[in-house]
């Protein structure tokens, strides 16, 4: 499971109790003023007393994730210091104790009034507190670039790219548009087969598009990059039923105790300045399960798939999640909601299609537009149930 990302609000709260390195004796102040620039640079990190991951220095197996990004486990130190006690060479000589006892001297030093810290700041400070994820590539298989098409001449996706300004290269070319005739005894007449386009390159550190589908009258194999569902099983078949209730759009989504939290939700249209461009943000998928006939304990797989599908029918995204929900009782109705973060390359303009689907056969869609800021965006409409 990937580590949880320190919430924004944790880290406000770290830099408005402490301004300077809680090793001993370190007189390094945690922001740092350059002359001739009006808003300070970060001269910190934010350190784990006990490791976000099971490779880290000081990782306790009985903490959940929620314990490991908690206030109570982080520490700020300077830039050095972070990297000192992080060293696994080291991690006998600075226990978990001391680094509580750390903790706690910077707290009785909090400033009287919270510094105020640049919003710019403190996406930075989340940034580099993910940094044995995000900028520690040892050992780590990356691959950028586009993935192969399930189906004979079908596009593959674009590949990826790492950087401000980078762009992966374009998917492989599609096959030709052809019709065969077959015939046999229960099918007779022409066969339409479509081709899907080449997926394209991603910019800016975003993933490549994902190419676009084959079909062979009514069978569909997926375009390169697609996601596809695992088959439900055929035991449940006649006992659960499923259907996507709701699938919003927005800034962020976050799942806390049960309560989905959403900023800057609802979206209709996505604006941007240029073309191509990065596409991120969150979404919420709430799924209705209801079952009958089914012995306590049972394990319900539910899988959702998002696509954001484009004018050409490629996918900006492609992304999946899945939920085993455990029966308690022979009949019973949980609305489920599953959270999705969304990354992609947008290269066109125009009406693209949200498409939620489940592995019970259950899908929702609805249009997003994707317009220049300055461009009004076409009226709202449904795009089916």
């Amino acid at each position: 499971m990937p580590r949880l990302p320190i919430l924004e609000s944790t880290i406000k709260q770290l830099y408005g109790t402490a301004t300077i390195c809680a090793y001993p004796d370190c007189p390094e102040p945690l922001l740092r003023w350059i002359n001739g620039v009006e808003t300070p640079v970060l001269n910190s990190r934010i350190a784990h007393i006990a490791a976000a991951s099971e490779r880290g220095p000081r990782y306790n197996a009985n903490m959940t994730d929620e314990d490991r990004r908690a206030f109570e486990n982080l520490l700020l130190l300077c830039l050095p210091h972070a990297e000192e006690i992080d060293l696994q060479a080291l991690a006998d000589r600075y226990p978990p104790e001391a680094l509580h006892r750390w903790k706690a001297t910077q707290l009785q030093a909090a400033p009287a009034e919270p510094p105020i810290i640049p919003e710019g700041l403190l996406e930075r400070a989340v940034l580099l507190s993910m940094g044995d994820v995000l900028m520690d590539f040892r050992e780590a298989n990356i691959d950028l670039g586009g993935k192969p098409a399930q189906a004979p001449g079908a596009g593959g996706s674009g590949g990826g790219a790492i950087g401000p300004g980078a762009r992966g290269g374009d998917g492989g070319p599609r096959g030709s548009m052809n019709t065969v005739t077959v015939t046999g005894a229960q099918v007779l007449g022409e066969v339409p087969i479509e081709i899907g386009h080449p997926g394209r390159g991603g910019v800016d550190g975003m993933p490549g598009e994902a190419g676009g589908h084959t079909r062979v009258g009514t069978l569909v194999s997926p375009g390169g990059g697609r996601q596809t569902h695992t088959a439900f099983p055929a035991a449940f078949a006649d006992s659960v039923q499923t259907s996507v209730s709701a699938a919003v759009l927005a800034n962020y989504a976050e799942l806390t105790n049960g309560l989905v939290f959403l900023a800057g939700a609802g979206w209709s249209a996505y604006f941007v300045d240029e073309l191509p461009t990065g596409f991120s943000g969150g979404l919420c998928v709430w799924v209705d399960i209801s079952w009958k006939d089914l012995e306590p304990g049972n394990e319900i797989p539910v899988e959702v798939i998002a696509e954001l599908v484009t004018p050409s029918k490629t996918a900006t995204f492609s992304k999946i999640a899945a939920v085993n929900l455990v029966v308690e009782a022979t009949e019973g109705f949980v609305r489920h909601p599953l959270l999705i973060s969304l990354a992609g390359t947008v290269h066109d303009q125009g009406r693209h299609i949200l498409n939620v689907s489940t592995n019970t056969g259950s899908y929702l869609g609805q249009y997003l537009d994707i317009a220049f800021r300055n461009q009004p965006a076409p009226p709202d409409e449904a795009a089916g149930d």
